[in-house]
């Protein structure tokens, strides 16, 4: 299987490239007919029913909201939509990336009135997958939640002689959102392209260490996917292995002359002089970020992280089909968009079923991308 097929069927192409900022408020707002009605858009007159165009088919009726931003105004809505009094995330890996997620969704909610509370369980380990097996030990907790994402399943490949967990035996919820890589440096290193990076691991393979996240997640599969498209040997890729945000306070400490992490991590670091990127890994260049994309610089490679949702097997039908629509509802209030524009996120959602068909066609396909690229 070539990488160009891999990586367009795994999911990484972006066919939508516009980043999601803000909302308009409901003043201003276009009132959407019901042909094209999504959950949350304006509508005209209550009652009035978009056929079809909730998730899994369902219909959207024309509600006047009575929380949130929404409030008082009359939007396209789930009638007997109700909203969650707690989640209990379990995060596969250690504080930030994944929790970063949870705590945006979880905010989001609880300001837009869709959910009282939240907790955090972490567990890290085996790329994900000791936090999936965790969680698929909770029963009879209805509230319960996964974060996933293309670091989990990459996990699951990577780890795949020892994992024993099936990702599809948790429920789908919902795919929430895409990001993408930032290869970065020290703002005095000598590497000033991107392909000076490059040449340099393919000159003098292991010596240059490449500090990033978890063992087969994004961050190795982004730099994995990068040598391979430059023609370079993965074997000759020294990847030094952390969490969190270890890969930034290595190459801040010298530890390793180069990392590799999402685009919105390193930011802070760019904009007070002590980091500079080398190159994105976005299908374009990002509002408000300094940096070329890897195709800009003549790599032909655009990968993106994804995150999602699952709840738990034994999770009943009413309450999955109302978690689903309380993200769907989410991703139209204008405190989640405001989460995206900050975050550097792309709005990629997929509800309930898509999201599991997606899942199915996806674990299989990144575990060939995974060998593929050697990791």
């Amino acid at each position: 299987m070539s990488l160009k097929k891999v990586l367009t069927s795994v999911g990484v192409v972006v066919t939508s490239l516009a980043l999601v900022f803000a909302g308009t408020t409901s003043a201003t707002a276009k009132k959407v007919p019901s042909a094209k009605a999504n959950a949350g858009d304006e509508c005209g007159r209550a009652g009035m029913v978009a056929k079809n165009r909730g998730v899994e088919g369902s219909d959207l009726r024309c509600t006047r909201v009575t929380f949130g931003s929404f409030k008082d105004s009359l939007r396209w809505w789930y009638p007997d939509l109700k909203p969650l009094t707690t989640i209990d995330w379990t995060v596969p890996a250690g504080p930030g990336g994944y929790s970063a997620t949870t705590d945006a969704i979880s905010k989001t909610l609880i300001k837009e009135g869709l959910l009282t509370s939240q907790t955090t369980d972490f567990k890290p380990g085996a790329g994900g997958t000791t936090g999936l097996a965790h969680f698929q030990t909770i029963k009879g907790k209805q509230n319960s939640a996964l974060i996933i994402g293309i670091a989990l399943t990459g996990g699951m490949a990577q780890v795949a002689n020892k994992n024993t967990s099936d990702l599809l035996a948790s429920t789908p919820i919902a795919r929430v959102m895409r990001e993408y890589n930032a290869i970065f440096v020290p703002a005095n290193s000598k590497y000033k392209t991107l392909n000076q990076f490059v040449e340099d691991v393919k000159a003098n393979g292991r010596a240059v260490a490449v500090s990033g996240g978890n063992v087969g997640g994004v961050d190795h599969q982004v730099v994995g996917a990068l040598m391979k498209t430059a023609g370079v040997p993965i074997s000759r890729l020294n990847y030094v292995v952390g969490t969190g945000s270890e890969p930034l306070t290595k190459v801040l400490s010298g530890a390793a002359p180069v990392g590799v992490i999402g685009v919105a991590d390193v930011l802070p670091y760019v904009a007070d002089g002590k980091l500079r990127i080398l190159g994105i890994s976005a299908p374009k260049p990002i509002s408000g970020v300094k940096a070329k994309t890897f195709v800009q610089q003549g790599y032909n490679l655009v990968y993106g992280n994804w995150r999602g949702i699952m709840a738990p097997a034994d999770i009943t039908e009413a309450n999955r089909i109302n978690f689903v629509r309380v993200i769907d509802v989410m991703r139209s209030t204008p405190t989640w968009k405001e989460a995206l524009a900050a975050n550097k996120w792309y709005d990629e959602f997929s509800g309930g079923k898509d999201f599991g068909a997606y899942l199915k066609t996806h674990i299989p396909e990144i575990k060939a991308f995974i060998s593929e690229i050697g990791l």
